[in-house]
């Protein structure tokens, strides 16, 4: 051990330690159930189940069903609004893709021929206007359904009712 002087090696220090903490931990383990088991003796006893487990009425479970109804209507408009948005974008394109190839074999010096083109880009344009004019209004029918859905889940979502009346209702329908 020769210059290290009179100190421990570090090995043996946390030999020590860890010893030490060892029997520390022997010490308290007694008190520190003690401790645990008075603070669950301490928390104060479910008295009353809350609103998320206690079964819906059957007028909640009627509004729900009504609500998911709506749900899944307004999904189906959007979906279907969506794919005939698609289609006039793909529109869209495909004339744009004709329009680029058709001005590669116009006949520039044809005031016919340029006034047909011009027509078939005014034409182009006025698809354009109304493709961004349905995409505004199909998103703002988007955050509508979202907010109908969004609601359905805070008032409806995973709470329980009972299988009876929801029987009942369906087959009121």
């Amino acid at each position: 051990m020769t210059g290290l002087g009179n100190s421990t090696p570090r090995f043996m220090a946390a030999a020590l330690l860890s010893r030490r903490l060892l029997a520390a931990l022997l010490v308290a383990c007694p008190f520190v159930a003690e401790v645990a088991g008075a603070a669950e003796k301490a928390k104060p006893a479910a008295s009353a189940p809350s609103a998320r487990t206690r079964l819906m009425t059957p007028a909640e479970l009627r509004d729900c069903n009504a609500q998911e109804t709506r749900v899944l209507a307004q999904t189906d408009e959007a979906q279907k609004e969506k794919a005939s948005i698609e289609a006039d974008k793909n529109e869209i394109a495909r004339v744009g893709t004709s329009l680029g190839e058709e001005i590669a074999t116009l006949d520039k010096t044809s005031a016919e021929a340029v006034a047909a083109y011009n027509a078939k880009v005014e034409a182009r344009d006025k698809l354009i206007d109304n493709y961004q004019a349905r995409v505004t209004a199909f998103n703002q029918k988007a955050e509508s359904v979202n907010a109908t859905r969004d609601a359905y889940a805070k008032a409806c979502d995973k709470r329980r009712y009972d299988e009876r009346d929801l029987n009942d209702i369906k087959r009121k329908k």
